[in-house]
């Protein structure tokens, strides 16, 4: 009789340890590497890397390719030094930041990382490393980092669409306009007029987890 009573007693207790996760979406970009935050938006709560650093040396790896290629004599085992001496150094940033987002994401309970749906076909690094822009590798390679880091330590990933949490408010969910690198939103019962873009879309990618 008394061990049928204790049997509730301990799932009710077991249910009650068990944290509930919490939905840490990853938003990257250029200007901004990354901006990770979670689904309830708090102040405070949200990572922001800036990536003035990695740009210069991407710019840097850029020319200096761009200069190779112009002489009249044949360049590419100095490209590929360049290349290799560069390269190591833009990979070591991407990986960083990406940990430093696994590990921000690690101080919440059951933390569940949300990444946007993205292909990651196409040219290598290599066969674009005279590209004007940052945009045609960059943000591939810095979701993929933190799918990697995550993974590593045992975080779980989930992927999501993200086409509403790029253009819709995080708050009630309806279309915003775009304006200089924020979302500005004219809902009249929404608490939020003007949000930084990818604190925004980190926030709906949390949201857009959390409900899938």
């Amino acid at each position: 009789m008394s061990d049928a009573s204790e049997t509730p007693e301990a799932i009710d207790t077991f249910a009650t340890d068990t944290p509930q996760p919490t939905y840490v979406g990853v938003s990257v970009g250029v200007d901004t590497l990354i901006v990770a935050a979670p689904a309830d938006a708090r102040l405070g709560t949200q990572l922001v890397i800036e990536g003035d650093h990695l740009r210069e040396q991407y710019e840097t790896l850029r020319r200096t390719t761009q200069a190779l290629q112009w002489v009249d004599f044949d360049t590419t085992a100095g490209e590929t030094q360049v290349f290799a001496a560069l390269w190591h150094q833009l990979r070591s940033q991407v990986y960083r930041a990406a940990t430093r987002t696994v590990e921000h994401a690690q101080q919440f309970g059951a933390p569940r990382l949300v990444l946007a749906e993205r292909s990651l076909a196409g040219p290598s690094l290599w066969a674009r490393r005279t590209s004007e822009g940052l945009g045609a590798w960059l943000p591939d390679a810095l979701a993929q980092a933190v799918a990697e880091k995550a993974r590593a330590t045992g975080v779980p990933v989930v992927r999501v669409d993200a086409d509403t949490a790029r253009t819709n408010c995080y708050a009630c969910a309806e279309r915003g306009r775009i304006d200089n690198g924020a979302v500005v939103c004219s809902t009249a019962a929404c608490p939020v007029d003007r949000v930084a873009r990818d604190r925004n879309t980190a926030v709906g990618l949390a949201r857009a987890g959390r409900v899938d």
